[in-house]
């Protein structure tokens, strides 16, 4: 048994180094017969470009030869020169075809430049890419302003005293109390003050995109829609400062009670907020384009004339940067 068992594997191993030689053997085969083919095609292409090479072709040596060498030399050059027609007469639609195509690109590659005002389409789109909204440092602005705003109100004794009670219950049946234009607050505070945090607001918006704070006024589309993101983004601010969990309406309890015959808690803030806030933003660039830095700095070089000017002037704008912890003066474009 002990024979049989060795002679299986004798053979076993035998067939292994036979399926291993063959293989070695065919895959030489195969790599032979592909170089053969690579020899076969390489004269025809060499052939072509030594026909330059060839004695018939340099002149100076042709003048030399005698009568008998310059007749076959002769019918040398002319069966070249019949060759290289021949070979131009095949590729000439290739080559024809190819200085079409690449005038075709260069045409589109000039109508793209002129189009796009000399700049590279690709380059524009992959910054474009890279403009983008900076959510954490808008979000921890926006939460330091509610925190500022919250902190004044609770110095108020109308908020203070309506702090008791239950949360939940008071805050709900001071959302349900909105209704009507008018709150019974002076028109400082609903027509300038809520459009002042707006204002800010919006601008908080635009200093955290990138593309946003580039834009400056006019009739660029990209300004309008920016601006129109900005009264979005206040928007949603207005709505969770007046309505919100952390609220006039959950912290004061702002419309649980009327307010000269009017319910405290009204359409006027949560409109005038963004739309008034927007406007706010719109004119302020507008002064800082026209005003600012087309008429006083070209006036004057007085560092501090133009720091005062910038700060009272464009007052959204001086906040926002004092959130950001940078000068009231601060300018993203100068």
């Amino acid at each position: 048994m002990k024979i049989k068992s060795q002679t299986n594997l004798h053979c076993l191993s035998s067939m292994k180094t036979l399926l291993f030689i063959l293989t070695i053997l065919l895959s030489y085969n195969c790599i032979s017969a592909q170089e053969k083919k690579i020899e076969f095609e390489i004269p025809v292409e060499i052939s072509f470009k030594d026909y330059k090479k060839l004695p018939a072709r340099d002149h100076t040596k042709v003048g030399e030869l005698s009568d008998k060498e310059v007749e076959p030399a002769q019918n040398a050059a002319a069966a070249v020169i019949d060759g290289e027609q021949e070979e131009k007469a095949r590729f000439a639609p290739v080559e024809t075809e190819n200085k079409l195509r690449v005038k075709e690109t260069d045409t589109d590659a000039a109508d793209i430049k002129e189009v796009s005002g000399g700049e590279n389409l690709s380059d524009t789109k992959d910054e474009e890419d890279k403009e983008k909204f900076h959510w954490k440092p808008a979000l921890i602005e926006s939460g330091v302003f509610l925190g500022l705003q919250h902190a004044f109100r609770m110095t108020q004794e109308k908020t203070t005293r309506e702090l008791g009670g239950k949360f939940f219950r008071d805050w709900a049946r001071s959302v349900k109390n909105l209704r009507g234009w008018e709150d019974g607050d002076s028109f400082f505070t609903n027509y300038i003050a809520h459009p002042g945090q707006g204002g800010i607001t919006g601008r908080i918006f635009i200093n955290n995109s990138d593309m946003a704070k580039k834009q400056e006024f006019g009739k660029s589309k990209k300004y309008w829609e920016s601006r129109f993101k900005a009264m979005a983004w206040s928007a949603v601010w207005s709505t969770q400062f007046e309505l919100g969990p952390i609220s006039e309406a959950s912290l004061g309890n702002v419309g649980l009670r009327e307010k000269r015959g009017h319910s405290t808690m009204s359409w006027a803030d949560l409109i005038m907020t963004p739309v008034g806030g927007t406007g706010l933003v719109i004119a302020e660039d507008a002064v800082d384009k026209y005003f600012l830095r087309n008429w006083l700095e070209k006036k004057t070089a007085n560092k501090i004339t133009i720091r005062i000017f910038r700060s009272f002037f464009t007052p959204t704008t001086s906040i926002a940067n004092l959130l950001r912890r940078r000068p009231p003066w601060s300018r993203d474009n100068r």
